[in-house]
């Protein structure tokens, strides 16, 4: 029982001051000493991770020194950016807010996206919405992540289809241009002002690529790489993150139809995720992890089996470009 009860306290921030505190001293020292810059970028989503990054770097350099960047596009959710702007007033920081939606479209995102929609609901116009999602207990059960394609008609009503491997990557990709375009402007203002690109990835996400090539994962540094996401919740709580933000679910916002990270990637919520990897990473039994979660041996054979597969096939996403060495 004290392995379980450490297991279950493990995720447990109990010195979180002093976490704080160095997380502070690492973006202060990484960007006057290792980049020699003069503050941060940061682009505000109003979610979680990117909320308690800026609270963090407004600790770290001070507000002047921490610029927040806005960037919606016309499938934005418009609560992300009220929180965004809500969060910028709480910490004293200046924002720019530039509309992505002529820079997508430029690209065809949008158009790309509804041409595969329409092969599957003739019926869509400007008023439908959709969104990805993936079979909810797949992982568990140790089948496949099916990824079904979701719209809402004008009546509200939801219309489920199961895609192609073609289609899914397609829309897949098409998606990743709204993250690498988000990229590319944070660096304009990064460069211009002297500054740094933070990022707010955190290890939930991390160890399974869950982010963005050289999207949202494009950035100089990570202060939260090595923090769960549940881990993540706990500091915004000490920081004093607004509840609308803290309570809110963790989403891609990448969609018209507002989908969460557990519809759209996991199948399985942050808590059980997050215990579960810490639970492998520290050698713990099959056994006394099933006592923990809600799931039985099988199911958590299952989902570690899955981690342990999308941390090998996402590697090339946490390394530098390869090259020959002479």
């Amino acid at each position: 029982m004290i392995i379980l009860k450490n297991l279950e306290n493990s995720l447990k921030l109990s010195n979180i001051e002093d976490i704080c505190n160095q997380l502070e001293n690492f973006i202060k020292s990484e960007i006057k000493e290792n980049f020699r810059k003069n503050g941060v970028v940061i682009g505000l989503s109003g979610g979680l991770d990117s909320s308690v990054t800026a609270a963090l770097s407004v600790k770290s350099l001070g507000p002047e020194n921490v610029l927040g960047l806005i960037l919606p596009e016309k499938e934005s959710s418009p609560k992300s950016e009220n929180l965004a702007k809500s969060l910028a007033n709480q910490l004293g920081i200046k924002i720019e807010t530039i509309d992505m939606t002529s820079i997508l479209d430029a690209f065809n995102v949008y158009a790309i996206r509804e041409n595969i929609v329409k092969k599957y609901f003739e019926s869509f116009t400007k008023g439908c919405k959709y969104r990805l999602v993936v079979s909810q207990d797949a992982v568990i059960k140790g089948g496949l992540r099916i990824p079904f394609l979701e719209i809402q008609d004008n009546d509200k009503v939801i219309h489920k289809f199961r895609l192609t491997p073609s289609d899914f990557s397609t829309l897949s990709s098409a998606t990743s241009i709204k993250h690498r375009s988000r990229m590319s402007m944070l660096y304009y203002f990064a460069e211009k002002n002297n500054f740094a690109v933070i990022g707010s990835t955190n290890k939930s996400e991390y160890i399974q690529g869950y982010f963005v090539k050289y999207g949202d994962g494009g950035v100089d540094l990570e202060p939260l790489q090595n923090l769960y996401k549940t881990q993540v919740l706990q500091l915004g709580n000490h920081l004093k993150i607004s509840s609308n933000i803290l309570d809110r679910k963790a989403s891609p916002d990448t969609w018209s139809l507002e989908v969460s990270d557990e519809d759209f990637f996991y199948g399985i919520n942050y808590e059980t995720l997050d215990l579960i990897w810490n639970a492998k990473e520290n050698n713990v039994s099959l056994e006394n992890i099933t006592k923990l979660v809600n799931l039985d041996q099988s199911q958590v054979k299952n989902l570690i089996s899955y981690l342990e597969k999308r941390w090998n096939s996402t590697s090339h996403m946490r390394k530098t470009p390869s090259s020959l060495k002479f």
